[in-house]
């Protein structure tokens, strides 16, 4: 078997879990029930959020929250986020960051 498999948490209550930490990637999992939001902070490398169910609901820096659906957004270095579920469905989406964090500091450093 030459592929590498990661599996993720099928759930309707909240997950944060690390899939993936490889130099060329770093792959998380979230599920968010209704009110429940990530800590604010800084994106620390290129972001691609990835929505697979419900509704993401994201304030970057200072402005009003947009709302995502069945869409990949793209958070660029350094960006103030709030990212929450709003919405009644529970919210699923996988955070790509490309490069790991580790390696894009020390790209930019």
């Amino acid at each position: 078997m030459l592929e590498t498999v990661y599996s993720y948490t099928k759930s309707q209550e909240k997950v944060v879990e690390k899939l993936v930490g490889d130099d060329q990637v770093m792959i998380n999992h979230v599920v968010l029930a209704k009110g429940e939001a990530l800590p604010q902070h800084y994106s620390d490398s290129n972001v691609y959020l990835i929505v697979v169910q419900g509704m993401l609901t994201i304030a970057l820096e200072e402005a009003e929250p947009n709302h995502y659906q069945s869409q990949v957004v793209n958070v660029p270095f350094h960006t103030k986020m709030n990212i929450s579920n709003t919405h009644e469905e529970p919210l699923e989406f996988f955070i790509v960051k490309a490069p790991h964090p580790r390696v894009y500091k020390g790209q930019n450093a």
